[in-house]
């Protein structure tokens, strides 16, 4: 039988799965507005970001190449020029990433546009672009606060598939920030790459220019040199002039030797005079030999110079090409002109909360249902329990409305608040004089579901008797509506015309003079204590009319006269003596031959015995089963402590089923405990 159990999970349809929904509506309801509400408030809580995204071209790379001669030197080539280096070198170089702060900053007054080798790189509309940033307020402040890490957090490369073209995108909670840096890391790549691809060529042209400054600067000073040689050597006069003069100076000497004495004033001054020319002769070889270095040295710096203009000329232009060749291969496609709201995306994420909501509350549904082990299907409850199921009972109350797709949650809903009062756990409070019979049309969903009871039943008896049939009604475990059930079919047989006697044995929890507004006193506790007779103790229709203010109703239903009862008594201390008494024995013997049918109305298999006690002198016992409320356990439990006591169990009642849809919302499950002292509650009964 347990395998019965097992194999509930194993005949499911398409309608089950529906029907399991239907059922856990609320419950998947409560799931999802709980989801909801808390990806709505995760989504409220999160700070706003932004992205801003600029697209840079890196062409494929050629080499470059410098002829000087028969010497080719090649630059750009080399494994440095994949775009994944490229990806990395912007992220990890400082120089790149300290730039773009100096800008955010400085604007164009950054140290690097004010360096004048620096700013060669940038052109004049990133200039321009630069001289346009403006931050104010919490933008200015979380710019101060920015560190080259923190920037670096900021940035996502990412190369476009199939392309040559990289996205540098920014998240940053300020959208003007944000398009801000994209641009920048941009520009100072840009910009940090022509410096890389023409520093050799700069380097070149700078060393040149240096060196023809020098000899600019020394061509300056040997022009003053040979400046001053040149006059020197002018304001000596012409050697040719001193050697005349000098040869007749030697002549005048010579003849005034012959006349005078070499002491003589005249040889004196001659000699004098010769000494003066010689010395002067003798000046002329060092100031032309400075004049002529000069000269030469001069005339070799001009050579140095020409050349050095000449290879100043070949680096500017060396550097240009490459500066040019460069530019081409690093192109900003597209610039960042706005951002786009990153997080929280409140429509994607309200979208996905309730997805996942219903996600997560269907799975609920599913996972409750696998732990319930109660029985919720007709054919479920035939295939577990081995009995027919010989009726099923609508939800009294609710048989003249369509449940339909709309109304259903609206009624589901209603349960379950009420749900939460202390009426009976499920519906809203209802009289329990209105669930009787007398208050639903002939012709009613509930009137047939109990004609159908009635006739089931006669056919499960067969011919064995056609008078004196005793009925004992009971159940699993309290309020799975027992007595309603009792109550109902001794009134449908009545209607019938059957004579038919409701007994309630149930002197621990007695209902039916509520039900019917009757004295309580004296019952059948009375009777077989022996303080009451049983033809004192029988209430006719009389006594109903007399005790119920709507009597009208009452005597336009048909066949009712025909109904006898006997209620409980008085509470007594010891119920299962007095059932195992004979005195109970005789009087259902006594009452046997009086009526067609004898409806007894027992107390629940499972907390007391008192069932199958009363079972030994009954014709038949009809076990009520409350739909998908009761553990599937105890209903096996209950019908094996029957079977032990050999009573002839004609069939299973499924009570509170509803008729649309047969999963009914219900607890999964039912905490009893043995003592069977629980309190009145409104409900079934």
């Amino acid at each position: 039988m347990q395998n019965n159990f097992d194999d509930k999970l194993l005949n499911i349809d398409i309608t089950d799965y529906w029907l399991i929904l239907n059922k856990h509506f609320v419950q998947i309801l409560l799931v999802f507005l709980l989801t909801l509400s808390a990806t709505v408030a995760y989504t409220l809580r999160q700070k706003p970001m932004y992205q801003a995204e600029s697209r840079v071209r890196i062409s494929a790379r050629s080499p470059m190449a410098t002829i000087e001669g028969a010497q080719i030197t090649w630059y750009g080539a080399g494994p440095s020029n994949s775009i994944s280096s490229e990806i990395e070198l912007i992220i990890s170089k400082d120089e790149i990433l300290s730039n773009v702060l100096s800008f955010l900053r400085y604007g164009d007054q950054s140290k690097v546009l004010r360096d004048k080798n620096e700013s060669i790189y940038y052109t004049e509309e990133e200039i321009a672009e630069i001289k346009k940033l403006s931050f104010d307020g919490d933008e200015k402040t979380f710019i101060g606060s920015l560190s080259t890490d923190a920037l670096r957090g900021m940035l996502r490369i990412e190369p476009l598939r199939t392309s040559d073209i990289i996205l540098i995108k920014c998240d940053c909670e300020y959208p003007d920030v944000a398009i801000a840096v994209s641009n920048l890391v941009a520009i100072a790549y840009r910009a940090d790459f022509w410096k890389c691809k023409t520093q050799d060529a700069k380097e070149t042209q700078d060393f040149i220019k240096g060196r023809l400054d020098v000899v600019r600067s020394e061509l300056d000073q040997n022009k003053i040199s040979l400046e001053k040689s040149h006059e020197e050597t002018a304001n000596l006069g012409s050697v040719q002039r001193y050697q005349d003069e000098l040869t007749a100076l030697r002549i005048e000497l010579d003849r005034l030797s012959q006349t005078y004495q070499p002491t003589h004033p005249r040889i004196v001054k001659q000699k004098q005079l010769i000494a003066l020319i010689e010395e002067q002769l003798s000046k002329f070889p060092e100031t032309k030999q400075s004049y002529d270095d000069n000269l030469a040295e001069w005339e070799l710096k001009q050579e140095m110079r020409k050349t050095l203009g000449e290879y100043l000329m070949k680096a500017e232009i060396d550097f240009e090409a490459k500066k040019t060749k460069s530019k081409d291969e690093v192109q900003l496609v597209s610039k960042a002109n706005y951002a786009s709201k990153l997080r929280p995306k409140e429509f994607t994420m309200v979208l996905a909360g309730a997805i996942f909501g219903i996600i997560l509350g269907c799975a609920y549904a599913f996972v409750w249902e696998g732990l319930d082990t109660s029985i919720g299907k007709i054919e479920d409850v035939e295939r577990i329990t081995g009995l027919p199921v010989i009726a099923h009972i609508p939800l009294i109350g609710d048989q003249g409305r369509k449940d339909w797709f709309f109304f259903r949650p609206l009624k589901i809903l209603r349960r379950f608040l009420f749900s939460f009062l202390p009426f009976n756990g499920g519906d809203p409070p209802l009289d329990l004089d209105k669930k009787i019979l007398f208050n639903f049309d002939i012709l009613s969903m509930t009137a047939e579901a109990y004609r159908t009871l009635r006739t089931n039943i006669q056919f499960a008896l067969g011919t064995q008797k056609n008078e004196g049939v005793v009925i004992e009604i009971t159940s699993t475990s309290p309020r799975e509506g027992k007595t309603l059930t009792s109550t109902n079919l001794a009134i449908s047989l009545a209607q019938m015309g059957k004579v038919t006697l409701l007994l309630e044995a149930d002197m621990r929890r007695p209902q039916i003079a509520n039900l019917f507004k009757i004295s309580e006193k004296p019952g059948l506790s009375d009777i077989l204590v022996g303080t009451a007779k049983a033809n004192d103790a029988i209430r006719t229709f009389t006594d109903v009319l007399l005790g119920n203010s709507k009597w009208e109703k009452l005597i336009e239903t048909p066949g009712v006269d025909n109904l006898n009862i006997i209620t409980c008594g008085t509470l007594p201390p010891n119920p299962t003596e007095l059932l195992l008494s004979n005195e109970f024995r005789d009087l259902i013997q006594e009452l046997r031959p009086k009526y067609d049918f004898i409806i007894v109305d027992t107390p629940p298999t499972i907390p007391v015995s008192d069932s199958s006690i009363i079972s030994t002198v009954t014709d038949g016992t009809v076990l009520i089963y409350q739909s998908d409320t009761t553990s599937r356990h105890l209903l096996l439990r209950a019908l094996h402590t029957l079977k032990k006591n050999h009573t002839k169990v004609l069939g299973v009642v499924i009570n509170q089923l509803s008729f649309d849809v047969v999963l009914k919302s219900g607890k999964a499950g039912y905490r009893y405990g043995y003592g069977y002292g629980y309190k009145h509650e409104k409900g079934n009964i």
